[in-house]
């Protein structure tokens, strides 16, 4: 685990008031995401939830006897989800290191989770290596990694990366290419999303993902999702990405993607 998480481990992610405003949103059962979730979790015995916080997300899922596990690295968020919902497996570990067999899952999903790791490659693969061969696999966050949006934490230049991102879109490179960022976030001052140490893009996933053997059977950047008062350009962005025209169709808030284990 590298300094960054380790800091955030200790003075962010270890108090009980992250955990209460992380809980807002993952009973929010109106998001695409989670819509799609609860289709997909009628046809799994078996389901993992990595980054699974205090346990709210995995209890609004879970069916009545499902193997239903949840693992995060926090030792609080494990210890309020088990105490909340003490009839669901909840283990504290390492995302990188997953401590489960080979294809042992149904259904393996993240949700707003990839925007606060070190290593989200070592993650993925993680993922979908305990995932079963046509089992489905789902990560939903924040699509920061995107040319015309930026992390509370970026500290770059906003047209610099305008104009940066939007070549790689054009000549996309191999791997994920996600940009690393320096959180925000302390002990006694945190808003949502202050705790960013790298900013996803859905793009570069999607990629990834299909030359790690999965089948994207649905994605979108979510553009329904849009803050509230947008900026001319973005509205003209979401007019383009709204006509399926690339790359503006990827431009979105969230990433949300979906696959088969093939």
């Amino acid at each position: 685990m590298e300094v960054k998480s380790r800091v955030l481990r200790n003075q962010v992610w270890s108090k009980k008031d992250y955990y209460l405003i992380a809980r807002g949103g993952s009973l929010d059962s109106s998001h695409p995401a989670m819509k799609m979730l609860f289709k997909l979790v009628s046809h799994a015995n078996s389901i993992l939830d990595m980054g699974c916080g205090e346990g709210t997300r995995l209890n609004l899922l879970a069916k009545k006897g499902q193997k239903a596990v949840g693992i995060d690295i926090s030792g609080k968020a494990i210890e309020l989800a088990k105490k909340k919902y003490p009839k669901l497996d909840f283990k504290q570990g390492n995302l990188e290191k997953l401590p489960f067999r080979n294809e042992c899952f149904d259904l393996v999903y993240s949700a707003f989770v990839f925007e606060h790791l070190d290593n989200p490659e070592k993650v993925l693969k993680e993922g979908l290596r305990i995932l079963r061969k046509g089992g489905r696999f789902l990560v939903v966050a924040p699509n920061f990694g995107a040319p015309n949006r930026a992390s509370p934490s970026f500290k770059g230049n906003r047209a610099v990366k305008l104009i940066r991102e939007f070549f790689l879109d054009v000549f996309p490179k191999s791997g994920l290419n996600w940009d690393k960022v320096e959180p925000i976030a302390t002990r006694k001052k945190y808003e949502i999303d202050w705790d960013t140490t790298v900013e996803p893009y859905i793009g570069s996933l999607i990629t990834f993902l299909q030359k790690k053997g999965l089948s994207i059977e649905y994605f979108s950047s979510c553009w329904e999702q849009e803050l509230p008062h947008p900026t001319f350009m973005q509205k003209l962005f979401r007019f383009l990405g709204s006509k399926r025209i690339y790359p503006f169709n990827l431009w979105g808030p969230h990433l949300l993607v979906m696959g088969m284990k093939v």
